[in-house]
């Protein structure tokens, strides 16, 4: 990609106004400017020019971090990978691991050498341009949500172009640290200012430019020149749809990152599903939703997953998620009993209710106990004594659906700590599965009915803020060994429908966006 025309300057000593050019590949540029003095024109001027000097050969891969909340009309440009603003504090922590996922492939195929040496080169395989822009990094900078970003977004003004990465910023000034910054970008930019605000930028007093929207100075070739930006467009609300339309069948080779807007849904999963994604999954594993970074199906492997546990707050879609996994279970497999273990709060009966020809509804420890060993799962007991007279019965699949509250209190001990753990370990041969759908803290501080429930899990659910769960009343769950300092710095605060998803065995975490069931 060629240097862009960006505009024109004054050259005094040759009385001439020469096109203002533009590398973003090579430099890294910021642009200072106060409200309505074009800062966000010059970004969609930079875009346009970017795709009328577009080169398929080349990947190129443009991140939006739009804080100003004026170019989501841009994001469906072929060249941009993602467009999203201070809404959602996920989307903007997403943009950065993916920046530096790709940092990391750039930094293997590079073999220690500059990036621009080997872009500007003739082989065959070329690392990706990457170009994160942010308009109004001030509110960036200020926003405390990202205060674990900063020093990431130190080095990456640093040392990105070396790799491959050009940053490209609009500012107001220099405060919230922009000045520390400033010594990593090569091309600064000053629309209409003060004298004093020249100074901070360039070092130097320069003479005020004419107060005009996209007017400014610029250090070209060492000395103070006065510049015009060109608009992207005569008419943007004319020729920006036609310019996207004409783009629309033009192939990249970057990839795109698409934010949930709204609910999640079986409708419109294929709107957001991961464009790579091809595997086959088993029609009896409930997809529940979607991995909020990489878009690819999460779902309860029930091969083997034979006991899961859903935690969470209040109205935060426990019983949705539940819901979608019981719905699924019957639908892909209509022969599978279902035991509804409920209590007084009914929470459960209209579950139940969808198919009771195939299913059981409990509410008492007792009635439970009774039926696990009437129908020959488990032995029921009795004043701490086994009932020996137990016989084992052929049962169809079953999953239990475990959701009393007084299996966490003292009546509910022996359930969990000797039946269902017993029955767990051989969930695989009989085709049992345990879903704990509204786990609480085990009351008296009863560690060995705690340690029972948390050993038999395979997987669990979170609908909750992780950090602050883990850092109070789920210190003591499947997630207590996580460090919640970490976990703050690495997820934003949980949205209704958002969540984790936790494989205890292989110790993964994923954040996902769970599907909203009718």
């Amino acid at each position: 990609m060629n240097a862009l025309a960006m505009g024109i300057y004054d050259d005094l000593d040759d009385q001439t106004q020469p096109i203002l050019g533009v590398d973003p590949v090579s430099n890294n540029i910021i642009l200072f400017g106060g409200h309505m003095s074009g800062k966000t024109t010059f970004i969609k001027t930079l875009l346009v020019r970017m795709h009328e000097n577009l080169d398929t050969d080349e990947v190129h891969s443009v991140y939006i971090l739009d804080f100003g909340g004026n170019l989501g009309q841009y994001r469906d440009l072929p060249l941009v990978s993602a467009c999203f603003d201070s809404g959602n504090e996920e989307n903007v922590r997403r943009v950065f691991r993916t920046v530096e996922n790709k940092l990391e492939k750039n930094v293997k195929l590079l073999a220690s050498r500059q990036f621009l040496e080997v872009w500007n080169s003739d082989e065959a395989e070329k690392p990706e341009h990457i170009m994160l822009i942010m308009d109004n990094v001030n509110s960036f900078l200020a926003d405390e949500r990202y205060e674990s970003y900063h020093e990431t977004l130190t080095k990456m003004c640093r040392e990105g172009l070396s790799k491959g990465l050009s940053m490209v910023f609009t500012a107001a000034d220099l405060s919230g640290g922009i000045g520390r910054l400033l010594g990593s970008f090569s091309m600064k930019f000053a629309l209409e200012g003060s004298a004093d605000k020249y100074v901070d930028i360039f070092g130097q007093r320069v003479n005020e430019p004419m107060h005009c929207s996209g007017r400014g100075v610029a250090m070209i070739q060492g000395k103070p020149r006065e510049f015009q930006f060109f608009l992207p467009f005569r008419s943007e609300k004319e020729e920006l749809p036609m310019f996207t339309e004409v783009l629309s069948s033009v192939k990249t080779g970057n990839e795109k990152l698409t934010a949930f807007d709204g609910d999640l849904t079986a409708e419109n999963l294929s709107d957001f599903i991961a464009a790579d994604f091809d595997e086959n999954i088993p029609s009896d594993c409930p997809v529940v939703g979607l991995d909020y970074y990489d878009h690819m199906p999460v779902y309860v492997n029930m091969h083997e997953m034979h006991s899961i546990a859903i935690y969470g707050k209040k109205k935060f879609g426990k019983t949705n998620l539940l819901n979608r996994m019981i719905r699924s279970i019957r639908k892909s497999c209509p022969g599978y009993r279902v035991v509804f273990f409920d209590d007084g709060r009914k929470q459960l009966e209209a579950l139940y209710m969808e198919a009771p020809q195939n299913s059981v509804y409990l509410t008492s420890v007792d009635e439970t106990n009774e039926y696990l060993d009437a129908n020959g799962y488990a032995a029921k007991m009795d004043h701490g004594m086994i009932n020996k007279n137990f016989t084992e019965k052929p049962n169809p699949p079953t999953v239990f659906v475990l959701q009393n509250k007084m299996l966490f209190q003292a009546g509910g001990a022996q359930l969990l700590k000797n039946v269902f753990p017993k029955m767990t370990a051989v969930s695989e041969e009989k085709q049992y599965w345990f879903i704990y759908s509204d786990v609480r803290k085990i009351s008296n501080n009863d560690r060995d009915t705690e340690s029972s429930l948390n050993n038999s899990i395979s997987v669990a659910f979170l609908l909750d803020n992780i950090a602050e769960f883990v850092g109070d009343r789920g210190s003591r769950s499947v997630f207590g060994e996580m460090d919640p300092k970490e976990l703050k710095n690495e997820y934003a605060r949980c949205e209704v429908g958002d969540g984790y998803y936790y494989d205890i065995e292989s110790d993964e975490l994923k954040k996902i966006k769970f599907i909203k069931e009718d």
